[in-house]
Order: structure tokens, then sequence, then C-alpha cells
């Protein structure tokens, strides 16, 4: 098994060691062709990125670019999602804020770092797998195997992300150009101020332009120079040339035509590498010259940005309109908007189902007001199991339950090069040769002294791994046959296990396989025994900085991530871990209402409870009625397309990264739980940072804030939480009660216990929800980490929120309900203590030159780790644990802190208590 985990805690706690990290990342690499691998990574995706833009390290810093490069192939939601998080990166360290005024946080390094990346994953995105529909069709005609096919895929993949840094790395090699020129440029406000003329030193390196205010003096700002528009200028002033590029405008003058004309020989050159995606000219020589297929990538990776870059535009247009005006706005907005051929929500996974986004909704948009913000919720119809047209008979595919990966694998990889594989003239010994080529080029050591050692990162190698994937097979089945275009994106567990031990079958007809043996002994689960001594000693750390992991004594548990298609089997009741709400779909011309979900609850008290909650319309419900509404004659005349409503919230001028960051420790507390088989309910959903100041969050289903519940007609005048509950689910002793009541502790004990170790703040009513089922869901993680509004005079000093309200819904100290309660807490705490290393690796990855203001922010203190250290109670005696952990409940009940500042919310904001 290869548990992500462990890959990503061993290349944190070695970073300084150059053999540690190769060996790590191409045994991942090697294996992300396996769903639950991939959601590791995928889940991991923070960390491993915050490493690849910050490590400072004495080794080639390409390494983890390379592994970069490889995964994005596999999956061109990967790709998306590493651009986000770079491009973010990038606005954190430019050299200049949008106004034009030298930024505080600019770091050459970490900018120009992201700069390269990104371009690079946009070749990668572009020009794809030379390979890709040759392997398809050997594999298809039976001429090599599922195993043969998956390592020749690695090495395309692999040899394409080398070619792409070992030309990156020959241009630093280069011969640095620079001197003093005259400049102005423009800056970036809306009325284009022109600045005067200024003499500055210009070095041109790793295709950047770096502009100093004297030789060997201080960087005043930079520029990207792939793609950039160079060009003479014709003006009363001689020798002028321009320099346009991702919003930069220089405008330079040299002393004479010799000098200008060496200059813009130089920066062209720089800029022919041209990047695709430039948009500072109406035509793109590069884009003109790319094959179909080529375009067709292109094409759905500039339009998906675009797409997600407009949803989050309109949050930013909104917030600038009056208040009153907003709600009047936003549907012509939305109904406005542009919605390009292949788009979709990238609040998935890659192994979750694709849905393409067709058209908007535009009546049912929300709009949330606040003073400085103005988050919206849209409504989109969307389409999976639509005809994928072959180039030839019998290559069409036709399958709703096609994943992201799958389904952008298939369009745009396989059917995208199907129509040119006749004019492609290469061979089975080509491809061959090229992955050979590929094997050769490889960092890590393969001689006798080195291969031998035995290694299983993470487990035993016979574990079964829980494979449950989110398939509607009532609606069509799939299509997994041998040689699918389908079956050849994944490899299931299995299939793995049996190639990496040399047993997988192979077809007795296949021809010219023999070099392909050559990689065999590249996919053991083996690590060079060097490696292996030193990872188990930790010698080559010597006196060098330590990580938390090397203080630990503990062992290092594994926790399966309940995630996606993974997701691990549970004893008990699901419902218990997971929360799924489900839409109504149209299928075969009928619209089936989606899943309440309602457990032990009856009907008719859900029904109460979303009177409510959600003003009498479930989410299964609304999306009826949605489709009702929007869906057309060809909408149910489209044979075995599945039609429904995808919805997200977009913000902006707000930076989700850092509530990305606290959703994924959540998320592994879910897990923690999960594996421990404790009945503790978390409500884990997506989050995704686009920018700085942009984002979209996974809209939450037939819940609402306390708040909201609170203010909502039909709420008990008197009796607070605990009538609610009755008048919604009956009596005390009836079934409906009981099962909402246990909803209610089972979530309040998971989220205290999360709320208490993530030290989340700012827990008001207007940041906790609370669902139809009764189960609490706490939101909005601006505060973390111990950091508060108010900082050192914050009014809330209780361990978690534990209200009277709270207790009572429980039905008090003494009843079994609050005993259950305390159990399950403390168990809780048990497990969370049990599994920490993994916690305290994550938290310790993320604040090595950190941005959040949960690690850097007044009030978030000198030592966060420290600090979180001490709320696990790492440094108690283990017969002292429980005891201490139920003293926290007892801290925090009837807490004066938590009342204050409840009424001070209600006071400021509004807020019901």
């Amino acid at each position: 098994k290869v548990h992500m985990e462990k890959m990503v805690m061993l290349i944190w706690q070695f970073r300084d060691d150059q053999k540690v990290i190769e060996f790590m990342a191409q045994f991942v690499a090697k294996f992300a062709n396996r769903r639950d691998v991939f959601d590791g990574i995928e889940f991991y995706l923070p960390q491993l990125a915050h490493m690849i833009i910050h490590l400072e390290v004495n080794w080639d810093d390409s390494i983890l670019e390379r592994f970069a490069l490889i995964i994005a192939q596999q999956s061109l939601h990967f790709a998306l999602q590493l651009n986000w998080i770079l491009q973010a990166a990038i606005e954190d360290y430019e050299p200049e804020l949008p106004d034009g005024t030298p930024n505080p946080r600019y770091q050459p390094l970490f900018y120009s770092r992201c700069v390269k990346l990104l371009t690079n994953i946009e070749r990668c995105v572009v020009y794809g797998r030379s390979r890709s529909i040759e392997l398809q069709r050997l594999y298809e005609k039976g001429k090599i195997t599922k195993q043969e096919y998956d390592i020749l895929d690695h090495a395309d993949r692999r040899f394409n992300a080398l070619q792409i840094t070992t030309h990156a790395q020959q241009d630093d090699d280069e011969q640095k150009f620079g001197g003093l020129l005259l400049y102005k440029r423009k800056a970036r406000s809306a009325c284009y101020k022109p600045k005067p003329w200024k003499e500055r030193y210009f070095g041109v390196d790793d295709r950047m332009l770096h502009c100093y205010n004297a030789k060997g003096g201080t960087l005043v700002r930079s520029m990207p120079l792939e793609g950039a528009l160079v060009e003479e200028m014709q003006s009363k002033y001689p020798n002028m040339f321009s320099v346009e590029n991702r919003g930069f405008y220089f405008v330079m003058r040299a002393k004479d035509e010799a000098e200008k004309q060496r200059w813009m020989e130089v920066l062209q050159e720089e800029a022919k590498a041209v990047d695709l995606f430039n948009e500072a000219t109406s035509t793109n020589p590069m884009v003109e010259s790319l094959t179909p297929s080529q375009k067709s990538r292109f094409d759905f990776f500039k339009n998906e940005r675009d797409f997600i870059r407009d949803v989050c535009g309109i949050a930013e247009t909104l917030r600038f309109q009056e208040r009153s005006e907003r709600k009047k706005l936003a549907p012509g907005l939305v109904d406005n908007m542009s919605i390009p051929p292949v788009v979709y929500s990238p609040l998935v996974n890659s192994t979750e189902i694709w849905r393409r986004i067709e058209r908007t909704i535009a009546k049912d948009t929300k709009v949330f007001n606040t003073n400085e913000r103005c988050p919206l919720i849209l409504h989109f119809i969307s389409k999976r199991g639509e005809l994928l047209s072959g180039a030839n008979p019998g290559e069409d595919v036709k399958d709703p339950n096609l994943d992201v990966a799958e389904y952008l694998r298939v369009r745009f990889d396989i059917l995208g090069e199907s129509k040119a594989a006749g004019e492609n003239g290469s061979t089975m010994e080509a491809i061959q040769e090229d992955a050979v080529e590929s094997s050769e080029m490889k960092e890590a050591p393969t001689n006798d002294d080195d291969v031998g050692q035995e290694v299983v990162i993470g487990g035993d190698s016979g574990e079964e791994n829980g494979n449950n994937n989110n398939n509607n097979s009532e609606i069509m089945g799939n299509n997994s046959d041998h040689g699918s275009l389908k079956s050849s994106v994944w490899m299931e567990p299995s299939e793995t296990d049996a190639s990496t031990n040399g047993t997988a079958s192979r077809n007795p007809n296949a021809k010219g396989n023999r070099q392909v043996q050559v990689f065999l002994r590249d996919n053991l689960v083996s690590i060079p025994r060097k490696l292996g001594d030193r990872i188990g000693s930790k010698r080559n750390l010597g006196g060098k900085r330590k990580s938390v992991l090397d203080k630990a004594t503990q062992p290092f548990e594994t926790v399966p991530i309940l995630e996606g298609s993974f997701r691990a089997p549970l004893e008990d009741d699901e419902r218990s871990t997971v929360s799924i709400e489900r839409g109504s779909v149209l299928a075969n011309s009928a619209i089936l209402l989606g899943d309440h979900e309602q457990g032990q609850i009856d009907m008719e008290s859900i029904d109460r409870a979303k009177a409510t909650v959600c003003g009498g319309e479930s989410w299964a419900d609304k999306t009826k009625r949605m489709l009702e509404e929007n869906v057309t004659d060809e909408d149910q005349d489209e044979d075995g397309c599945v039609t429904e409503v995808t919805s997200l919230m977009a913000k902006s001028n707000d930076d989700l990264r850092q509530e990305v960051f606290v959703m994924q420790m959540i998320h592994y507390y879910k897990s923690v739980f999960a594996k421990a088989n404790l009945p503790m309910w978390l409500k884990t959903y997506q989050i995704r940072s686009i920018s700085q100041r942009t984002g979209l969050i996974e809209v939450l289903t037939d819940a609402t804030s306390i708040d909201g519940l609170k203010k909502a007609d039909g709420y008990p005048e008197e009796g607070g939480l605990r009538a609610y509950f009755e008048q919604t689910y009956g009596g005390p002793d009836s079934v409906s009660f009981l099962a909402a009541q246990t909803n209610f502790m089972q979530s309040l004990a998971a989220y205290s216990i999360v709320a208490y170790l993530l030290g989340l703040k700012d827990r008001h009513n207007g940041n906790i929800m609370i669902d139809t089922r009764g189960h609490l869901i706490q939101i909005d993680f601006g505060f973390a980490m111990g950091m508060a509004p108010g900082n050192e005079f914050s009014m809330e000093r209780a361990p978690f929120k534990l209200t009277p309200e709270y207790v009572e819904v429980m039905g008090g100290v003494d009843a079994e309900c609050f005993k259950e309660f305390k159990r399950l807490f403390v168990e809780g705490m048990v497990e969370a203590r049990k599994n920490s290393l993994i916690a305290l690796g994550l938290v310790e990855i993320m604040m090595y030159k950190s941005n959040y203001p949960c690690f850097t922010g007044r009030g978030a203190g000198v030592k966060p780790l420290k600090a979180f250290e001490e709320r696990l109670m790492l440094h108690v005696p283990d017969d002292k644990v429980k005891d201490r952990a139920a003293a926290l409940i007892d801290q925090s009940m009837n807490n004066r802190g938590t009342h204050l500042y409840d009424a001070f919310q209600k006071w400021s904001n509004g807020y019901a208590i």
C-alpha cells in the first residue's frame, strides 16, 4: 500500500536530503494511476504545493517540480488545482501590488519559481502525452497488458516532465544579459497614469526581466518574459521600445540604435517560447500552430480558468454596488455569463463524477449582503453521460459514471488524438525506445549496492484498501472491459499488487514486449538500502534543523482519509460518519427525487424541520423544481444523459487558503474518528482558493445558521433549541426525537474536539449551522490556531462552545445522552492524541514561511505549533489524559466568556442568542 500521509511526512522530514526526496517523488508518481493514491495526492496537495513553492534547499529543486508535472499529466483537474495555488502565490510574492506600489512580501525566488512552474504546467496540459494514442491502440488490441500499458504510460509522462524541466535548466545556465536603460512604466490603475523617465539597471535572467536601482543594487521589480510582447516604438524620443506581459508594461530607451536592437533581440528570444495563455496580443502564433487535439486542450484549460474567474468576478462586481441593489443586479449578471462548451465546477476530486455545466439558472441566485463582501450562490444546469464520439466505429463513449479524470482523459487525450493516430508513424519499438531513454534519465541509484531492501511505505502489502465508487449504476452500467477507453485511466489496487510482484497476466500473443520488462524492476516496492538506513537512523540530519516529527516518541499511525472513491469501510451505519446530500436528477425523461437521508427520523418530522430550516423546500425539492422550470425538450430527448443542478458559492475580497487548510484538518479528524469506529459526525465540504482574494465554496444544503433558525417563522418563542427539537421531531421518547438528539450530540462532540484542537474562534451563531436532521455544522474559519477577534482581549476563553442550551437539548447533565457526549469527547481526544504525528506534520509544513493569518497575524502567538502540541496533551501521562479531557468539558460549560461573546455579537451584528 502507498500511504500518502507517510510519503508527505518523509518528504518534509528529509527535505535536506536529495536522494530521499528523489526516491519518494518517483515512488509516488509510479502509483499515481491508482484512485486511492491519487485521492491521497489531492488531499495532501496544500502541503506538497507549499513545499514546492517555499523550500530553500541546496539540491535541485526541479525534483518536486517534475513530480508535479507528472501528476498533472494524469489529471487535468489536478493541473487546474495546482494552477490556482500557484496563481495565489504569484500574487503573494510579485514585485508590485495592483496599484503599482512595491510589494512588502516580494520574494524573487518564490515568485520566479511559481511563474516557471505555472508555465510548465500549461505546456504539459496543452502538448499532452506524445504516445497516449499509440499506447491506447496497443492496449485495445491486446498487444500489451494493462501492467505494461501503465509502465509505458508513466514513462511517457515522466519523459515529458524531464524534457520540460531540462530545457528550463539549460535556460538557467545561459549567459546573463544586462545594462543601463532609461525607462518609464504605467502604474496598474484605472487611469494608467504615466510615470517619468528613470535610469535603471536591467538584467535578463531565467526568463525574467529584473529592474534594479543600480548595477548590483536593490531589486525594484520584475517581469516574466515568456510570451512577452516586445515592440519598437515611434515617438519624439529616439531608440524606444516597449515590453508588455501579464499586466506589466515597461517603456524603455536605449542610448543608440545598436543597443536598442540588441536588447530587443535578447528580449524577443526570451519570449520565443510563447506563453500560450498570454492575453497581451489578439493573435498568438504559437496557438495558431497547435494541432487540433492540442488546441482542444488549450481551449479547455483557458475556458475553465476564464469561467471560474468570471464567476468570482460577479461577486467582486457586486461588492462595489449599493447593498440595496445587489440582489436586483445579481440575476442579470449571472444570466449574461458566457458558458464555454466544456466547463465544470472544480469543487470535486479527480475521482468524483464528471458534470459538465451547460447553462445558468439565474433567477435562483442567492446574494449574501455584508459590508466588505458580497458572496453569492449560483446554480447551473449540468450534464453527465453525454456521448463522446470517437474517430472510428466502436470508439464512442457514453457513460454517466465517468469521473473527472476519466472524462478529461478520454475526451482530450484519447479521443482527441485518435484522428491523428493514423498519420503518426510511431511504432511499438519507438515507444519502448523513448521509455527506456526516460528510464536511463532517472536520478535514483539502481546499482546492486543500493537496491534490495524491501520497504512497505505505511503498511502491510497484503492489506485490502476500501474502494467504493460513487457510481449510480441504476442509471447506466459501466464500460470497464479490458481495453476500454475508460479502463486505461486507473489501475485498481489488486492490479497494482499483481504487477509489483511480477504476477500480472500476459497475453501470450503479445508482440514486441521484451524491452518492456526492463521497467518491471522499477515497479518493485523496494527502496535503496542506503536510503533505508538513512531514513531508519536519521543520521543525515546531524546538527541541522529538526522537525517536530524527529522529536516524536509515539508510533506513526496511518489514517485512511474518507474521501471520494476510496471511502474506508465502516462497521456501523455510514451516515454516522459521512454526510452526503443528493439533488434530484433528470434521467430517461423522468425526474428522480433526491434522497432525503432521514435515517430513523420519520418524514413528517423532516417536513417540519425543512419548513423551519429551509423555508419548506429541501434540496431535493428545490433541485426538482429548478429542473422542472429549466429543462428543455432537448434535455429530455438525450438518451442515457443525466441532467442535474450544480451549485457553488463564489466569494471575492477574501483569502480562502486558511479555510482550505482548516477544512483539511477537519477532514483528517473525521477520518481519525472513523478509523476508531467512533460514531461521531463531521461535515466536510470542498473549498477552492482561486487567487489571493477569490474562491469557491461547496453549498451546504438542507441547513441554516443557528441565527437563521432562531429568526425563522415557526421557531418556538420560548424554550430555545430544546423546544424546537420537541416541536419538530416529537416528544422526548419518540424515535425521531431520539435520532435527532443523537445526531446533535454526535456532531457536537466531534466539533467540540475539532474547535478545541484547532483553536477555532469567532464561534457565534452565524458561524454554526444546523441541518434538518439535527446535526451541527461549523463554518467560517478565519480565526484558527488560537487567533481570535480582539486578540489578547478576546472574550472566547473557553476550550470550546458548550452553552446551557446545548446541554438542555441533550437532556441535562444527568441524562444518558449527555453522558454519551462526554464519553465520545474523551475517547475522541484519546484517538486524536494517538494519531497526532500526521496532524503535527500538516501544521508544521503549512507554518513554514506561511502567509496564513493564523500563523502570522496579531494574536497568533509566537509558537502556534507548540500550543497545538499542548492541546493534543502530548506531554500528559497516558493515565491522566482522560481526566484532563473530561476537565475541558467542565471548563466549557456555562463559561462566562462564551455568553459575553454571544451577547456582544447580538449587540454588534444582530446575531440571535
